[in-house]
């Protein structure tokens, strides 16, 4: 193993550091002693020691540490290519609705552009509600609906046809 004099910019030797990228952005991602035989040399050691020496990295205050730094620039990143992304699909939607050939083409990039996250101007496209109600009560509700159309002219001028 280096020696502790040989670290990284964040208190890590050369081997603990591979050990950790590895771990997070390797082959061997999540798994220790997949880890551990990238970062180090395990050609003479036996499985439970692999397991072992893996282990105890894990253990390791720093490591952790690193761990959770590279998993949290991890994220950044994937937020920040969201953000991205969003704002390339923002910006060919706005051409689209500008200088699009068919208006139907316009009209449809603009909706689409109100329903962007952030935008939503037209609102939710649905809204679900549940409500319990017995027998008895769907009954009665139905029974008046039926009594309320036959009263409506226009209805009963529909059954006549």
């Amino acid at each position: 193993m280096a020696s502790k004099k040989n670290t990284t910019g964040h208190g890590l030797t050369a081997k603990q550091e591979a050990f950790c990228q590895a771990y997070v952005n390797g082959a061997s991602k999540g798994n220790a002693s997949a880890a551990y035989r990238e970062a180090y040399d395990t050609d003479k050691m036996k499985p439970a020691s692999i397991r072992a020496e893996a282990c105890r990295l894990l253990d390791n205050l720093n490591i952790t540490q690193r761990i959770d730094q590279l998993n949290a620039d991890i994220v950044q990143q994937q937020r920040l290519q969201g953000v991205s992304l969003r704002q390339r699909v923002t910006d060919g939607l706005l051409t689209e609705a500008q200088m699009a050939e068919s208006p139907a083409a316009r009209v449809r990039a603009w909706e689409l552009i109100g329903k962007l996250q952030g935008v939503d101007a037209f609102g939710a496209d649905k809204l679900e509600t549940t409500q319990k109600i017995t027998t008895k009560e769907a009954e009665t509700e139905l029974q008046k609906a039926i009594a309320d159309a036959l009263a409506d002219d226009n209805v009963v001028q529909l059954f006549d046809k």
